[in-house]
């Protein structure tokens, strides 16, 4: 198998670089998750509730882009940490609606408090100037 030479002094391009940034912060994301006894998709999950209200197990399943089952088997396990509660619609017993016990908000706000901790560290190491820059540039990037 041949090695591929390695090039000194060459920077990465912006692919690589958003590549390796993506990875960063999901290592870092993912060590605070299981810091905090919690998994990705139990914290996407809390994430996703927390932004919609009261979402239904189908909304959720179609959220994190997996079966229905897997769903229920997040929620059961979110359900014994007491981070959730499950609702049955009176009309349509089908039909169950997920929401945060007041414990899930509490942890839904310690762990938003430690993202924002772990970018500020991130972006300390940037300048005024290209932290502005780079807030316009992402700005662009996520605009509809």
């Amino acid at each position: 198998m041949k090695k591929r030479p390695i090039t000194k002094n060459k920077e990465p391009s912006l692919e690589e670089a958003l590549l390796a940034f993506r990875r960063k912060v999901s290592g870092i994301l993912r060590q605070e998750a299981e810091d905090l006894h919690c998994s990705v998709s139990q914290i996407d999950t809390l994430s996703y509730i927390a932004d919609k209200g009261n979402p239904t197990m189908k909304e959720i399943a179609n959220y994190l882009k997996i079966t229905p089952p897997s769903t229920t088997a997040i929620i059961e396990i979110m359900q014994k940490k007491k981070l959730i509660n499950r609702v049955s619609n009176e009309k349509d017993r089908r039909t169950i609606r997920v929401t945060l016990t007041p414990k899930a908000w509490k942890f839904f706000k310690e762990l938003h408090n430690r993202k924002l901790d772990i970018f500020k560290k991130m972006f300390s190491k940037l300048e005024d100037t290209e932290r502005r820059q780079l807030t316009k540039i992402l700005n662009i990037l996520t605009k509809d």
